[in-house]
């Protein structure tokens, strides 16, 4: 009898463990979770992971064991998890346009995603995500399609959610909401969604129109002259790059990126063509056509390129001119430079933009190299010390 009782209490106790805690399907076949979400009517909600990614870990030690949050789950969805890099998980990431992790995907019985989540939350954060995932009021796919019929300060509730959620048809929606508007700087909320999310514009009129009414968006109060110079940046780039400018979907016309930012953000334009340029043939495996595009953002400094703005974008290129083998001649010409007199106590910069991109690409050993030199040298702010220590004590 006393075994039996404690047999009673051992089952409890396992039973009472495993409750909390949501109950997934770990990358099993995509066509079975269908199957099991139309025979059991849930819907299926997807947990898209990568297995480097932090947050993701962090929902599975914490999130995912609350017991509110299994309580839930549990009883609404069919749970499942994939790894996004491996096996069906890559066409699923395809599928559902995940670009981020973790993303929280909520999928109907019929394959079509209804709404979603992006990055960690705690549990009653994703109790509050799963059940607007079962209210059709508030489904994103829903809400989606009365977009361009909402007011002003609705779209820009949407415009938030749409671009956290990385959805590909919000410029084309956001362009054709902007084309419905009077003034697209009209009232706060339209200014809210010029400068926060709106990534391209319906017409070159618009850039136009910006750029003159520059004051309805300093008067706001919300933004400063740095902040319109690179949202004008953004918005121009993103129009120059639009169906509306590049006729040919192959072939990158930089004569037209070239030509509008030299017209909208003229001083800033030949910084960032040259940077983006060397950015997108980089990205395109052009290497060195890619370096003579950055070439000239070097030997322009600080003529046209502030030292500021190349010791960023050598923080950036850097890592892949490195993967690239190309790294070292870029790197030379780099150290060249000489500083204008209002930079002269920034020498530290060249050291330091070696040691952020070692640290980037994991070579550890010339990332102590640097750091120890640095740290020895009087001409290092304290700050900059404290901080390189910081990361030598980490990876000792």
């Amino acid at each position: 009898m006393k075994n039996f009782v404690w047999a009673i209490c051992l089952f409890m106790i396992t039973t009472s463990a495993t409750a909390s805690e949501i109950n997934f399907l770990d990358n099993p076949v995509w066509s079975t979770v269908l199957e099991k979400a139309k025979k059991e009517n849930k819907m299926i909600f997807l947990d898209a992971y990568a297995t480097w990614c932090g947050p993701c870990k962090m929902m599975d030690a914490e999130t995912y064991k609350d017991q509110a949050v299994a309580d839930y789950y549990n009883a609404n969805f069919i749970n499942v998890k994939y790894d996004m890099e491996k096996g069906e998980g890559i066409l699923l990431a395809q599928q559902f346009s995940v670009e981020s992790y973790p993303s929280l995907l909520f999928i109907n019985t019929d394959g079509a995603m209804l709404h979603r989540g992006v990055g960690y939350l705690d549990a009653p954060a994703f109790v509050v995500l799963g059940k607007a995932a079962k209210n059709p009021a508030l489904q994103y796919a829903v809400v989606k399609k009365k977009a361009l019929e909402m007011t002003n300060a609705e779209f820009v509730k949407f415009a938030s959610d749409a671009v956290k959620f990385q959805d590909e048809d919000f410029d084309q929606i956001s362009e054709d909401y902007l084309a419905k508007q009077a003034d697209i700087l009209g009232n706060a909320d339209l200014i809210d969604l010029i400068m926060n999310y709106a990534n391209s514009l319906p017409d070159q009129k618009s850039l136009a129109y910006i750029v003159n009414n520059k004051v309805k968006i300093l008067q706001t109060g919300n933004y400063t002259e740095d902040d319109f110079t690179e949202r004008m940046i953004s918005l121009t780039l993103g129009y120059s790059l639009s169906a509306h400018e590049q006729l040919d979907d192959e072939n990158l016309d930089f004569e037209i990126v070239k030509t509008l930012l030299e017209k909208y953000v003229p001083e800033k334009a030949f910084f960032v063509y040259n940077y983006f340029r060397a950015q997108y043939l980089l990205d395109n495996k052009e290497a060195d056509e890619a370096i003579s595009a950055f070439d000239a953002i070097l030997i322009n400094t600080p003529t046209k390129v502030t030292f500021d703005q190349v010791c960023n974008a050598m923080m950036n290129v850097g890592p892949i001119l490195l993967s690239e083998g190309k790294l070292d001649a870029t790197l030379k010409k780099f150290e060249d430079i000489k500083l204008a007199d209002k930079d002269a106590d920034k020498g530290y910069m060249k050291d330091f933009v070696k040691a952020i991109i070692y640290i980037k690409v994991k070579d550890f050993e010339k990332f102590k190299a640097v750091a120890t030199t640095m740290i020895a040298s009087a001409g290092t702010p304290e700050k900059i010390k404290e901080d390189l220590k910081s990361v030598l004590e980490r990876i000792q």
